[in-house]
């Protein structure tokens, strides 16, 4: 079995750096980007599994990135956990077409089973994943 690949998209490049290590060592082969200026051309290229995002990034939040990422056909059914400290506000984060939040800080076990579930169980769209591309093209 091939695999997986997971693509890290954090500003803080402590926390970047440990993230990919944990899921390194989980058998997953990462990719951390800690710069968004490039980040479409590194999904087209490394065709990712799953995503997990800083929803506090320097030129956009990851609501918005995960948005985006829902609007290209390659990716609309792609896992997308985005990671914030506002875990508690940003619940509707659902709505930009993530899958899950993980809440900072959190424990390596938690990033684990979140990712492990996410890889393990085949997304169903729900409806939302058209709406999204509707919209995300119409800009």
């Amino acid at each position: 079995m091939p695999q997986k690949k997971i693509m890290i998209i954090e500003d803080d490049l402590v926390l970047l750096e440990t993230i990919q290590e944990i899921l390194t060592l989980d058998a997953y082969e990462c990719l951390g980007i800690s710069d968004t200026e490039h980040v479409f051309s590194h999904m087209e290229q490394f065709k990712p599994d799953l995503f997990l995002i800083d929803y506090m990034l320097p030129d956009w939040n990851g609501g918005e990135l995960s948005g985006a990422i829902r609007g290209m056909d390659l990716f609309e059914q792609t896992p997308i956990i985005i990671m914030s400290a506002y875990a508690r506000v940003l619940f509707p984060m659902t709505e930009y077409g993530c899958n899950a939040v993980l809440e900072k800080p959190f424990h390596i076990d938690e990033l684990s089973k979140l990712v492990k579930s996410y890889l393990r169980t085949p997304i169903i769209d729900s409806g939302l994943f058209p709406k999204i591309r509707t919209i995300m093209k119409k800009r």
